[in-house]
Order: structure tokens, then C-alpha cells, then sequence
């Protein structure tokens, strides 16, 4: 199977492809979407979970338009937990705390070369990396189709603005 989606479809005669979508962003594997007249196609390649293993899988899934009874997709904005955001705050006190002491000549630091400026770079890295750790939050694309009774097709991406508008497009064609 290769990994151009179009050269592995058969299209029935009297069947059009409406749009390809070759370029979405995946977490963790790759996908291209096919939404053609009568079905709509996911090719999805790369790792996944599987009883608890990590395994590497290639697949697609091919959805008939009129079987489809709901679309939906929504962005998930995940932060770090509770006790990272905390142990970021004490790091950002104690790091501007140990700037404020080396400008006050409170702490005797041993002198090296250029350390007049290394001891307040450091100091600023340790201020990046808590600010870093209280607000990095991380976003996820999700995309759902549901068809016939139980059938629910799941596909998780980045939430970058082509793959937002791509979804915006195939929530719009569905109904």
C-alpha cells in the first residue's frame, strides 16, 4: 500500500473525488483524507496503542456518505497537572530570588570568566523553564464521525490552521 491515498482507491464509475486532503498533521502518525461523492476515506499510517504495546499500523477506512449520522470536532486544551504548575511557581520565586541576591552581592559566587553575566543567564534559564512548566498548554484536534448505529471513526491531530479548516470544510459537506 502506498502512501498517496488517491492511487489506492478504486472510484466506481459515476463517482468524483470532491477534495484531497494529502497535508494534516496527525499525533504520532500520518493521515490523508479523501472525501469523494458517494464515501468519505481515512488513511491513517504510523503508531499506535494496542494492548498495551506500541505498534506500528497502516490502515483505511472508507465511510459511506449516507450512512453518516453525526460529525463533530472540537479542540482539547490540556495543562500540565496541579503539582507541576506549583513546583514552576517555586522555581520562578527561586529564581528571581537568586537574581536579586547575586545583584545584591548576598550569595558569594567564585569568579570565572564572563561570570558577571553567566550567573544572571542562568538564573533567567531556570525562570524559562518554571514559566515554561506553570503555562505551556498543549492543544489537540479531535474529529469524529459517527455512521450507522455503533460505527465511530476518531481521528486526533495537531491543532494547526490547516487541519482546523480542513475539518471546518468536511463538518460543512456532511450535512
Amino acid at each position: 500500500m502506498k502512501d498517496n491515498v488517491l492511487k489506492n482507491i478504486i472510484i466506481d464509475s459515476g463517482e468524483k473525488v470532491y477534495k484531497d486532503f494529502p497535508k494534516l498533521k496527525g499525533k504520532d502518525y500520518l493521515i490523508q483524507i479523501v472525501l469523494t461523492t458517494k464515501r468519505l476515506i481515512f488513511y491513517t499510517y504510523g503508531n499506535f496503542i494496542n494492548k498495551g504495546k506500541k505498534i506500528r499500523k497502516r490502515g483505511m477506512n472508507e465511510i459511506e456518505l449516507k450512512s453518516i449520522t453525526h460529525v463533530e470536532y472540537y479542540v482539547e486544551y490540556i495543562r500540565h497537572a496541579l503539582w507541576v504548575r506549583l513546583l514552576g511557581f517555586i522555581l520562578a520565586i527561586g529564581s528571581i530570588g537568586l537574581a536579586y541576591a547575586i545583584y545584591a552581592s548576598l550569595v558569594a559566587i567564585p569568579a570565572y570568566p564572563y561570570s558577571g553575566i553567566l550567573n544572571y543567564v542562568g538564573a533567567g534559564l531556570i525562570l524559562l523553564v518554571a514559566l515554561i512548566m506553570m503555562f505551556k498548554v498543549s492543544k489537540t484536534l479531535y474529529f469524529q464521525v459517527k455512521s450507522g448505529l455503533n460505527d465511530t471513526t476518531r481521528i486526533k491531530l495537531h491543532a494547526t490552521k490547516y487541519n482546523e479548516l480542513t475539518m471546518k470544510y468536511l463538518a460543512s459537506k456532511m450535512y
